[in-house]
């Protein structure tokens, strides 16, 4: 099947209008008028057959409106004041969220490796006997590796709490500075 352009139709102020077709503009539509209730026109199929299409003129056609951009604002003193307070904000909170996280992290992971090491490998090695002195001597190789597994989903998992509270704090920081300096709040 040939689709191309019709210039036939025309979009103009907003009203759907059909006009007389121009000589040689439309090779596949043929008998394009109007006036009349229908429009029938021939297409060129992909074997060279005509097929036949009806439209109704009388369906109501909703006109394309084209949007023009807004020029950008440019943004004033308060608003350049608030970004940089925003900036500062953020990387202070964001700066405190990620030293609890390694911080809380590490002592949950060290907390985790103690108990793990205290109720899994140093009894492990009383009933062996002679492997209680690797149990001290070599601590960590003797915890299980489901116990390390669950240690550093713990450790991840308490450093991401405090990632993501930093980051909720940091925003109703921002929200505060944006409500004190009366901007309107960021873009999403």
């Amino acid at each position: 099947m040939y689709v191309s352009f019709n210039p036939n139709i025309s979009f103009k102020q907003g009203q759907v209008a059909f006009q007389k077709p121009a000589e040689g503009a439309a090779q596949g539509v043929q008998g394009a008028t109007q006036g009349d209730a229908t429009t029938q026109g021939t297409v060129q199929g992909v074997q060279g057959t005509p097929v036949t299409a009806q439209t109704d003129t009388n369906i109501p056609q909703q006109p394309v409106i084209a949007t023009e951009k807004q020029p950008e604002k440019r943004s004033g003193l308060r608003e350049d004041i608030s970004k940089i307070a925003k900036f500062f904000t953020t990387l202070g909170e964001m700066t405190k969220a990620s030293v609890k996280a390694v911080g809380y992290g590490a002592l949950t992971v060290g907390a985790s490796l103690l108990g793990f090491w205290t109720f899994g490998a140093v009894p492990r090695g009383f009933k062996n006997g002679n492997n209680i002195i690797d149990a001290f001597k070599h601590p960590i190789k003797n915890i299980s590796k489901k116990g390390k597994v669950i240690t550093a989903l713990l450790g991840l998992g308490v450093a991401s709490y405090h990632l993501i509270k930093g980051k909720l704090i940091a925003n109703q920081r921002t929200a505060n500075v944006d409500h004190q300096l009366k901007t309107g709040h960021r873009p999403a």
